[in-house]
């Protein structure tokens, strides 16, 4: 057990921490702070899932990242899943865990998911060398809700959002799996939203600086209201259901996994590093390129529906912004 995790362990028994759900981190003034990012490997679901972390851990090694960050449906919390998220625990830097509609197949709950990762919380907030990271859980389960996977986000996670939001001063970046900026996605997105475009700095400018999410397996980004939006690309697939099945690999790997003929897999595994630097005021997300392992949606002529064609890539397009008019 490392020194952060007896700390916080003391903190959470004494019942000393600032804020529920706030995890203590390092500061610095200026520099640059680098999170390699990483979406939607479903290691329940892929043949390769170890092999896809692997290349992404030796990455962001060499890239020195000061932490990593997996933006959910990485696994389920079973025994047999020990091993694999105990790789991405590993990492010589912080590490952070984001719950997706997936980490419960099978039967499971958020709380074992939490115990399985040993997070801080099903939501919670940390300091990161002069960044503040905030990750929500949008599996709430709304009011009327009638089956399949929730998307929502509670009225009692918003509070504590706002609250939190308001006991910071550093630049903030938010993580969820599922998207605060595709419409019908999250169906209290607007509230969060506000929320997030409420919180500003004494200039008046945002305090949130980028909203961050996996799930929809997509290379797209937004600005709304002057904060921006990024679409972290699954690292293994572009789902395309059953209508549009095929084998790519072989029967036999197909048969490890009843799904395995209904997805269309990258050939290497997409995920990207978010730089921070606080000195120039900046951000950037890296490139990733991969390709399709066989034929790709729009060879196979799959329907998008509200989805741009263009955003079903397999790839991670570059991307960057600005924390603000001038320095923090």
């Amino acid at each position: 057990m490392n020194k952060d995790r007896r700390n916080l362990l003391k903190l959470l028994a004494a019942g000393t921490l600032p804020l529920a759900n706030a995890v203590a981190g390092d500061k610095q003034a200026g520099g640059k702070v680098r999170i390699a990012l990483i979406a939607d490997v479903h290691q329940d679901l892929v043949h390769d899932g170890p092999q896809r972390l692997k290349e992404f851990l030796t990455k962001a090694a060499e890239w020195k990242a000061d932490a990593v960050l997996e933006l959910g449906d990485f696994c389920t919390p079973k025994p047999a899943n020990r091993a694999f998220a105990d790789a991405f625990e590993a990492f010589q830097g912080k590490h952070f865990h984001v719950i997706g509609n997936h980490e419960m197949d099978g039967g499971f709950n958020r709380d074992q998911v939490v115990a399985f990762h040993r997070m801080p919380g099903r939501y919670y907030s940390a300091d990161l060398n002069g960044i503040h990271l905030v990750v929500l859980d949008a599996n709430d389960v709304p009011l009327g809700h009638k089956g399949g996977y929730p998307s929502h986000i509670s009225d009692d996670q918003i509070d504590w959002l706002a609250k939190d939001l308001a006991a910071t001063t550093l630049p903030v970046f938010v993580f969820s799996h599922q998207s605060l900026e595709r419409p019908e996605c999250i169906r209290s997105q607007d509230k969060v939203r506000a929320v997030l475009e409420k919180a500003k700095r004494p200039d008046g400018s945002n305090q949130v600086v980028a909203c961050l999410n996996g799930h929809w397996h997509i290379d797209h980004a937004r600005v709304i209201n002057g904060i921006s939006y990024f679409h972290v690309n699954s690292a293994s697939y572009y789902w395309i259901g059953e209508r549009f099945s095929h084998i790519r690999y072989s029967k036999e790997i197909d048969a490890l996994n009843p799904y395995m003929a209904f997805i269309a897999p990258y050939r290497k595994p997409i995920f990207s590093l978010l730089e921070v630097d606080l000195d120039k005021g900046e951000f950037t997300l890296s490139a990733c390129e991969s390709e399709w392992c066989g034929p790709s949606p729009q060879d196979l002529g799959v329907d998008f529906k509200e989805l741009d064609s263009a955003w079903v890539a397999a790839k991670c397009s570059a991307r960057s912004g600005k924390l603000r008019l001038g320095k923090w």
